[in-house]
């Protein structure tokens, strides 16, 4: 039988979700004396959800108009503003003597992170390298990959999002060690999933964080926290150079083979994308 809501509701899904809220200039003070501002980065806080902030990466552009240690501090003033805005809910108190985080307006876009790269590209000169970027590989870490998976989840999952994506991803163990395990369901027992991302160009890192991510599922397991667990993992790509994308992709795979002998359900997805659709069944699955 034909049921119109199920028409509606599939064509809502198919329309890219928006989402609004206010976005903020992170401004730096080299020297208080002068009183310059710089655009380091833009910051985004949406009406529900937690705030995104994107800095400069490429300090080639700062170079040119500072001396080499200006380098260090414009570093170091991104690291603390990432940190100011990613751990104080309250804009009121994003304040430091040599950061200004200002406010710019309403904004709106399918994603948080969609609004503030298209913002850099428009407010934030020193974004731009001096050198052609399709030598560099920028990582997409586990941060960035959660943040974009649980903005996608929340449009997707609808009413049950909070049901399979709690507020705090974390989990604390009887030992004391937090678990990341972002995403729950309730399907033979009480299961979690983490997400790990290799999206890197060394083998030591892409080995560390696969393993944290085996960590995390082996101790929830095994403590009892949860009765099964599951891996998603995002597959290196970006502007890799070939040599550091094949190493890469074989540390991955060499890792899914390690996971397939302990009998560890895992999923490999070349993109967030790809990722969120997985994760989104796997929450679903045997709910019906």
């Amino acid at each position: 039988m034909l049921n119109i809501d199920d028409i509606f509701q599939e064509k809502q899904n198919d329309v890219a979700c928006q989402v609004e809220g206010k976005w903020y200039r992170v401004q730096w003070t080299p020297d208080l004396s002068a009183g310059e501002r710089l655009n380091l980065g833009i910051a985004f806080l949406p009406q529900y959800g937690e705030p995104y902030i994107q800095t400069i990466d490429d300090f080639g552009r700062l170079r040119c108009l500072y001396d080499g240690k200006a380098e260090y501090h414009a570093s170091l003033a991104c690291r603390v503003a990432e940190i100011m805005i990613e751990t104080e809910p309250n804009p009121e108190n994003w304040r430091s003597p040599q950061l200004s985080i200002v406010e710019g307006g309403f904004a709106q876009g399918q994603s948080a992170e969609e609004i503030v790269e298209r913002m850099m590209v428009d407010l934030v000169p020193l974004a731009a390298p001096r050198f052609h970027r399709s030598t560099r590989h920028s990582p997409i870490t586990k941060k960035r990959a959660y943040k974009k998976i649980n903005e996608q989840l929340s449009f997707r999952l609808g009413k049950e999002f909070r049901q399979h994506v709690p507020e705090d991803p974390k989990v604390k163990t009887a030992l004391g060690i937090d678990l990341f395990l972002p995403f729950r369901r309730e399907r033979r027992g009480h299961e979690a999933a983490t997400i790990v991302s290799a999206d890197f160009t060394t083998p030591e890192k892409i080995q560390g964080e696969l393993y944290i991510g085996q960590r995390d599922v082996s101790m929830a397991t095994t403590e009892k926290v949860f009765q099964n667990g599951a891996i998603f993992i995002l597959r290196p790509g970006g502007n890799m150079k070939k040599k550091d994308l094949k190493v890469a992709e074989e540390q991955v795979n060499d890792f899914s083979v390690y996971l397939k002998s302990l009998r560890v359900h895992h999923y490999l997805g070349k993109d967030t994308d790809e990722l969120t659709d997985a994760i989104k069944e796997w929450c679903l699955e045997g709910a019906a």
